[in-house]
């Protein structure tokens, strides 16, 4: 499936087969949820995946977009954000393939430490991906967003979700997104 962004960049969508597993709830399973009930037997649901187009749309619409060209397998990664009422942040993330291919998308929430973008400020924002939720953490204004980003995976296997409950398993990474790469990132390279 091929896409075509306002901004004039061409991406098509990869295919996945969807995957289901039945759930097999014993006694250890009864167990473990009542210890720590916010861990989720969610691996056997169905989840449909977003409409990548209109994603990346009201990305495109957004009063606030960043992005950057990622170094790893030359991934594109896009953010848009719009201020919500006091000092809420809300849009959507959005990684592309160097073919311009969505890899994965997610709803951002967050705040900001002032109200005002024309100035520096310090952001959080959480971005909510299918397996995982990745936290922003740093420095903001209306043409950059940077600072430490931690990846915390959500496992699917109830063993693994019981152990990641007693001890997490996070990483912590650097990100620097712009507001002057966002033309950079949407825009397909050309093949020689």
């Amino acid at each position: 499936m091929t896409f075509l962004p306002s901004r004039g960049a061409m991406f098509s969508a990869p295919t996945r087969k969807a995957k289901s597993r039945p759930a097999v709830i014993n006694v250890l399973a009864a167990t473990v949820l009542a210890i720590a009930p916010g861990i989720s037997l969610a691996a056997s649901a169905h989840v449909t995946e977003p409409d990548t187009q209109a994603v990346y749309n009201r990305m495109a619409a957004e009063p606030l977009r960043y992005a950057g060209l990622s170094s790893h397998q030359n991934n594109r990664i896009l953010l848009g954000l719009h201020q919500t009422a006091n000092g809420g942040l809300e849009g959507e993330m959005m990684r592309l393939d160097s073919a311009m291919r969505p890899l994965v998308t997610g709803h951002v929430t967050g705040h900001i430490s002032t109200p005002d973008m024309t100035q520096t400020s310090r952001c959080t924002l959480s971005v909510a991906l299918p397996h995982r939720t990745l936290t922003l953490d740093g420095p903001c204004s209306a043409t950059q967003i940077s600072g430490a980003l931690t990846n915390r995976p959500h496992p699917t296997q109830l063993w693994s979700q019981v152990s990641r409950f007693i001890s997490p398993d996070t990483s912590v990474s650097q990100y620097w997104l712009t507001n002057a790469a966002w033309q950079a990132a949407t825009t397909p390279t050309s093949t020689p």
